[in-house]
């Protein structure tokens, strides 16, 4: 019988990601903040089919329009060249409560949805999620219902042990899977070439 060349989806949660990224931004530098989802992806998948990558976050909150602009603006930026990447879904939770009690609404709920409406579909083989939140230990086990394969992506020395459990396949994040991804700063008014140094600092040109 001939092998299928199986089709692979991609689900980061890019809240979970950034987080561990940036501790490690400022341990070694050369892991960058605002990375590639694309390459990230690709760099998973290998010699099988990648049919889509869905990326989820959060957008700043109002506040930092007001307290740290450039922030604010750099985020938005980043998340609007995100957004051009092929075959790429952007989605965004919400945040609520305010500067010392904001929190994440809807977004691993997304993620779960999306993972399990794809596995009814059978629009992929297998999914690879890239978070190392244990909640979606559920979400893993309903998809494997459908008779999905699914594989996790988890920053070192923060590995949930119950996701683990669950997924076929389990791998550490290394840095090679991770590479800047270049984007124009945009504030509404002018429109800037941003870039990530190795020193740990953002440019503008």
């Amino acid at each position: 019988m001939k092998q299928t060349t199986k089709r692979l989806m991609v689900f980061i949660d890019n809240s979970n990601v950034f987080k561990y990224l940036n501790q490690l931004h400022k341990i070694d530098a050369k892991w960058p903040k605002s990375y590639d989802p694309k390459f990230l992806a690709e760099s998973i998948t290998g010699n099988r089919e990648l049919k889509e990558i869905y990326f989820y976050c959060s957008p700043p909150p109002p506040y930092l329009q007001i307290e740290q602009p450039y922030k604010y603006w750099n985020q938005i930026s980043y998340y609007e060249a995100v957004k051009q990447l092929p075959n790429l879904v952007l989605k965004y939770g919400r945040l609520t409560g305010g500067k010392r009690n904001i929190s994440e609404k809807n977004l691993d709920t997304q993620v779960t949805a999306d993972m399990i409406r794809l596995a009814a579909e059978n629009a992929y083989d297998v999914a690879v999620l890239v978070s190392n939140d244990g909640d979606y230990q559920s979400a893993v086990e309903t998809v494997k219902i459908f008779k999905k394969g699914v594989e996790n992506v988890y920053f070192r020395g923060s590995v949930s042990m119950s996701l683990k459990m669950v997924c076929d396949v389990s791998r550490r994040a290394r840095r090679k899977f991770f590479k800047r991804l270049a984007y124009d700063y945009f504030d509404g008014n002018t429109i800037k070439k941003i870039k990530e140094s190795t020193s740990g600092k953002t440019s503008r040109k």
